[in-house]
C-alpha cells in the first residue's frame, strides 16, 4: 500500500469518500490511476466546514502523481441533507475512463432555496486528459509517518438496516500505528 501524495503528510486537509479507476489497456508499472475524492481544506473545522471535490492521477501505477486539482466547491454543509448519521454529500463518487480521458463523477451542492436542496451529480464536460510521467511531480517516496497521527473523527458503529441495533463484532479493523 502506498500513500497518495495529495498534500504533505503534516497537512490539515481531510480527504474522504473516494472513487478510483484504472484506465483500460493500462497495467503494471504504467497503469493509469485516476482518483476523485471529497475533502475539507481544514479537517478540524467543527461547524465551519467547507466541502470540496478533488482529483489526482498517476500514469506510473502510483509511483508519481499529478498535482491535485479542485473540481467543485467550496460547499457549505448546510447545503446538504441531514441524515441519521449527520450531514451527507452522498456516496455517489466514481471515475470512468474512455477515449484517453478520465471522467470523475461526483455530487455537488449549491445554496438551498428555503428548504429546497440544490444537489446533483456532475462530471467534467470534456474529461480530464490522462497524464504522462513528465507531468507527475508528486511522490510519497520520502514521506515518513507522523508519530501518533490519528483521525479527528472517532470510529463509527455499524447498525442494522433500520439504523437502530448495533451489529456487534462487525467494526472495521483498527490499524496498528
Amino acid at each position: 500500500m502506498k500513500r497518495v501524495p495529495i498534500d504533505p503528510v503534516t497537512s490539515t486537509v481531510g480527504h474522504f469518500i473516494t472513487g478510483a479507476a484504472i484506465a483500460p489497456g493500462t497495467k503494471g508499472s504504467t497503469a493509469h490511476i485516476a482518483l476523485v475524492y471529497y475533502f475539507y481544506p481544514v479537517s478540524n473545522c467543527v461547524n465551519n466546514c467547507l466541502l470540496n471535490v478533488g482529483f489526482i492521477q498517476s500514469s506510473t501505477a502510483g509511483s508519481t502523481w499529478t498535482a491535485a486539482e479542485t473540481l467543485a466547491g467550496p460547499m457549505q454543509l448546510t447545503w446538504l441533507p441531514n441524515t441519521f448519521s449527520g450531514t451527507m454529500v452522498a456516496d455517489y463518487i466514481s471515475v470512468g475512463c474512455a477515449g484517453g480521458k478520465a471522467f470523475p463523477v461526483f455530487a455537488a451542492a449549491q445554496a438551498k432555496t428555503g428548504s429546497l436542496f440544490h444537489e446533483a451529480i456532475y462530471t467534467t464536460t470534456s474529461g480530464q486528459v490522462l497524464s504522462t510521467p513528465e507531468l507527475e511531480l508528486m511522490s510519497a517516496v520520502r514521506d515518513v509517518a507522523v508519530p501518533n497521527a490519528h483521525s479527528d473523527h472517532g470510529p463509527m458503529e455499524y447498525l442494522d438496516q433500520e439504523h437502530l441495533i448495533p451489529i456487534s463484532g462487525k467494526r472495521p479493523p483498527e490499524r496498528n500505528r
